[in-house]
């Protein structure tokens, strides 16, 4: 059992991650196990470029959210999607929230400001 847990994180990580009206979120950068449950279960993943880049280095990945807190788009970064909000998993992780109330809909809405049309 414990190697078909290691497969779904394998499985799940850099998955494509959509919203339920099938816009992009981003990609699973990180799943969270539950590693008190015997065998351990996934119970989140996360979203977001500082865990992205966490993978990476540490370093890098601290150096990331300092600028995601320096651009002001860190609120509710990064974004952990429990499990119980999967809608499919298959070929793409759906889950049950809308783009616009996600950090990437708060960063697309920040470049709009930010850039002239």
């Amino acid at each position: 059992m414990a190697g078909s847990s290691m497969d779904l994180v394998r499985d799940l990580s850099d998955k494509l991650v959509l919203d339920r009206n099938g816009r992009e979120i981003g990609r699973v950068d990180r799943v969270l196990l539950d590693m008190r449950a015997a065998p351990p279960r996934v119970v989140a993943f996360q979203v977001g470029p500082a865990v992205l880049a966490s993978r990476v280095s540490p370093l890098f990945g601290r150096w990331v959210a300092g600028l995601e807190r320096a651009l002001g788009i860190h609120r509710g970064r990064p974004m952990r999607i429990r499990v119980a909000e999967i809608i499919d998993w298959s070929p793409h992780v759906r889950v049950d929230r809308l783009f616009a109330a996600t950090p990437a809909g708060v960063v697309e809405d920040h470049l709009r400001r930010w850039l002239p049309r």
